[in-house]
């Protein structure tokens, strides 16, 4: 439950105060009644006293929540499921006892209201929060590597949605699709749904035992992409977001298969174009190969005589080009890009390391550092 349903000391001695009422069987005059205003309760037909009960106004008005539909009678349920009631403030409007939930009342969620008076029946009434809003407008935004050819090693996929996503699904929503349109089965590692912490990015993992050589399923199936074949991504609009609504359309991404990547980044290879001192141009670096988008965010940085320089990155030509524009104009002197080891191509290959080795493709090389430094100057 949210911490808004966090129990107080005041709030258990209501429990038992409307346990012992409903057990009386009394029925509340209809006069009394409780009113719902789509943010806060108030209790109608009755006069408060001048001053709080003993306890609190908690001992005698309470609002319970949980997942709408639950049985029982008004209150009964939460509370009988040892549930806390809600926090919140308590005032006295117009001659009126009102309690406002310190979060709002939301949707999925059902209230009850429990209001019992000191020698009178209890009142007792459920309410629903706000209806779901069911209109479909979340979207697919981005799906990597962007590339209409992809190596046939490829390790990844990354799907980025316009709103949080549900979860678990993934299986029954994306779909691989051959040249005939026909469904294929066991592409991508089974059991496996990574998302970020907002819920709007999908990491698909192509199933390695099909890449790696000299395993059974890669003699056996093959390659999840085979060179010069066609394939289709297809992202289900059936798919539902966070708020339970499904996707405003489904999306599609065509590609064919390429050759296997099979050799490691290697920074002598990239291309580093240096901005000129006291303008704001991006700095550029041009890879030979396709590499992994998100670690293209994060896994560089740059450095100059003062520290850290800030500034935002950019991807761009099928994520084999990398910008950074600095958030102030260059200074003139020497920088560094700091680049990390664990950075990848799209066939997850690590600098200095395969992620396909055999005895055919060894590394022998010690790793030392967990970093490597690419050296420019600004003049």
């Amino acid at each position: 439950m949210r911490s808004s349903q966090i129990v107080s000391a005041a709030a258990i001695i209501l429990v038992s105060g409307v346990l012992a009422a409903a057990a009386s069987g009394a029925s509340a005059p209809a006069a009394v009644g409780i009113r719902f205003t789509g943010r806060s309760f108030a209790v109608s037909g009755w006069t408060p006293p001048a001053s709080a009960p003993r306890g609190g106004w908690p001992t005698i008005f309470a609002v319970y929540a949980s997942p709408a539909g639950a049985s029982g009678p008004a209150g009964a349920t939460a509370g009988a499921a040892g549930l806390p009631p809600l926090l919140g403030s308590y005032a006295i409007e117009h001659g009126t006892l009102v309690f406002q939930p310190r979060f709002p009342p939301a949707a999925g969620l059902q209230y009850d209201v429990v209001f019992a008076p000191p020698g009178a029946p209890v009142v007792r009434r459920t309410f629903y929060g706000p209806p779901r809003d069911v209109t479909p407008s979340t979207r697919v935004l981005h799906i990597y590597p962007s590339a209409a050819v992809l190596p046939s090693n490829t390790l990844r996929l990354y799907i980025y949605f316009s709103a949080p996503m549900s979860r678990g699904e993934a299986a029954a929503y994306v779909h691989v699709l051959d040249g005939h349109g026909r469904a294929l089965q066991g592409v991508f590692l089974p059991g496996e749904e990574l998302w970020d912490p907002r819920f709007e990015q999908l990491t698909l993992t192509f199933d390695p035992g099909r890449i790696k050589r000299g395993l059974t399923s890669n003699e056996r199936m093959g390659p999840p992409i085979a060179p010069g074949a066609r394939y289709t991504l297809l992202i289900d609009s059936a798919w539902q977001d966070a708020r339970g609504a499904p996707l405003a359309e489904a999306a599609r991404k065509e590609y064919r298969g390429g050759q296997a990547l099979r050799a490691p980044p290697d920074p002598r290879q990239w291309q580093v174009a240096a901005p000129a001192a006291g303008a704001g141009t991006p700095l550029t670096i041009d890879f030979p190969t396709p590499m992994n988008y998100p670690l293209l965010q994060r896994m560089l940085n740059v450095v100059g005589a003062h520290g850290t320089v800030a500034g935002s990155v950019s991807v761009g030509r099928d994520e084999t080009r990398w910008r950074f524009t600095p958030q102030r104009p260059w200074r003139a002197g020497r920088y560094r890009i700091i680049v990390d080891r664990g950075l990848e191509d799209v066939a997850g290959n690590h600098i200095d390391e395969l992620f396909d080795i055999d005895e055919f493709h060894r590394v022998t090389e010690h790793i030392v550092t967990r970093t490597i430094s690419l050296p420019f100057t600004v003049h």
